[in-house]
């Protein structure tokens, strides 16, 4: 049986992944306590490659990434 994964937070966005949306996306994660997940969802294009190498140089776990129905991207990270 597949285990459900609810977030704790979530943030969406249709802007590109830049320096700001990182900042923002830090501060919403800084907010959570350990264990505790984000969801976040982007319709960048370049977020498949950029958020992966984010969330593993700030040592936290990608426990999901999808593509949306809609073609936006999900991610699951968890502090």
């Amino acid at each position: 049986m597949t285990e459900i994964i609810r977030a704790d937070d979530s943030f969406a966005t249709n802007l590109e992944i830049c320096f700001e949306v990182l900042l923002y996306l830090a501060s919403r994660m800084a907010a959570l306590h350990t264990g505790q997940s984000l969801e976040f969802i982007t319709s960048d294009p370049e977020a498949g490659d950029k958020i992966p190498t984010w969330v593993e140089t700030r040592e936290f776990a990608l426990l999901e990434h999808e593509t949306l129905p809609d073609g936006r991207q999900r991610f699951l990270i968890r502090k």
